[in-house]
C-alpha cells in the first residue's frame, strides 16, 4: 500500500509543485510505482507532467465534485509516472463542495480507491489553507513543507503548522510530518544562510531534511521543457537532494 505524502506551505513559490514532480521523478528512477495528484487549480504540476490543463475533459474536479472513479481519469506520464490532472475547474470545487457530505473527506476516498496500485502518492497542494488542503492533509500519512530560503516563507510555516495541528485532533490523528525542506537556497547571500539558520532555531521540534535544493535557474528551464530536472543536459545544483529524499524515503518506507 502507498505511503502518501502531500506538499503543504501556505506560501506561493516556494517550490511545491517542483518538489512534487522531481521527487515523484526520483522515486520512479529507483523502480516505484508512483501517482502525483494535482490539487491546484493553476494545474502547473499538470503542465510539469506534459499535459495541455485546459485540453482535458475531466480532471480530478469531477472525481471530487460527481463522483467520478479517480482510475477513469488517471493519465500516464512519458516519465513513467501516474498523473491525477487538474484544471481551473478546480477553482470551482471549493464552493460546489460546501454542501457535500464528508466534504473535507473527498480527497481521501479518491486515494484509498487506488493507492493499493502504488508506493507513492505525492499530492501537490495549493498555496492556501482551504478546503483543498484541508483535504490532502486529511488524506494524507505525511506532510513535506517546502521552504524558501526567504523571510516570508516562514510565516506560511508557521501558519501550516496550526492547520496541521487542527487536522491532527478533527480529521487525520495519524498524520505526520516528515520534515522540513529547504528550497531555493544561494549559499552566496547572507539572507539565505541567515533563514537556514533560523530554520534550525526556530523549527528544531520538527525535521529538518539535511539536504537543500539550491535556486537554479535549471528548475524553471525544466518545468518549460516538461521534464524532470534530471534529464537537463546541464547538471543542475541542488537537484541530488531531490535522489536523496528518494532513497530516504524508500528505506523508511521498507524498515516500516
Amino acid at each position: 500500500m502507498a505511503e502518501v505524502f502531500v506538499f503543504a506551505n501556505q506560501k506561493g513559490g516556494v517550490g511545491k509543485t517542483t518538489s512534487t514532480f522531481n521527487l515523484g521523478a526520483a522515486l520512479q528512477d529507483i523502480d516505484q510505482r508512483v501517482l502525483l495528484v494535482d490539487l491546484d487549480p493553476q494545474a502547473s504540476l499538470t503542465f510539469y507532467a506534459g499535459f495541455d490543463p485546459e485540453s482535458i475533459d475531466v480532471t480530478l474536479h469531477q472525481c471530487l465534485t460527481r463522483d467520478v472513479p479517480p482510475k477513469d481519469i488517471i493519465l500516464s506520464t512519458e516519465c513513467g509516472m501516474d498523473l491525477l490532472p487538474a484544471n481551473m475547474d478546480l477553482s470551482l470545487a471549493e464552493l460546489q463542495m460546501i454542501n457535500l457530505p464528508a466534504r473535507e473527506r473527498r480527497i481521501t476516498r479518491i486515494v484509498n480507491a487506488v493507492r493499493d496500485a502504488y508506493d507513492f502518492v505525492l499530492l501537490d497542494s495549493q498555496p492556501s489553507l482551504g478546503i483543498l488542503t484541508l483535504n490532502a492533509l486529511a488524506a494524507a500519512d505525511q506532510v513535506i513543507i517546502p521552504v524558501s530560503c526567504e523571510f516570508l516563507s516562514l510565516r506560511g510555516t508557521r501558519a501550516l503548522l496550526k492547520l496541521i495541528a487542527k487536522v491532527r485532533g478533527q480529521l487525520n490523528s495519524h498524520l505526520q510530518i516528515a520534515g522540513l525542506l529547504p528550497t531555493m537556497f544561494d549559499s552566496r547571500t547572507r539572507h539565505g544562510r541567515e533563514i537556514l539558520q533560523i530554520l534550525r532555531d526556530q523549527f528544531s521540534d520538527l525535521y529538518l531534511f539535511p539536504y537543500t535544493v539550491n535556486r537554479s535557474i535549471r528548475f524553471a528551464e525544466s518545468s518549460r521543457a516538461q521534464l524532470p530536472v534530471f534529464e537537463m543536459s546541464i547538471q543542475v545544483p541542488g537537484a541530488l537532494a531531490y535522489r536523496e529524499l528518494a532513497r530516504d524515503l524508500v528505506k523508511k518506507k521498507e524498515r516500516k
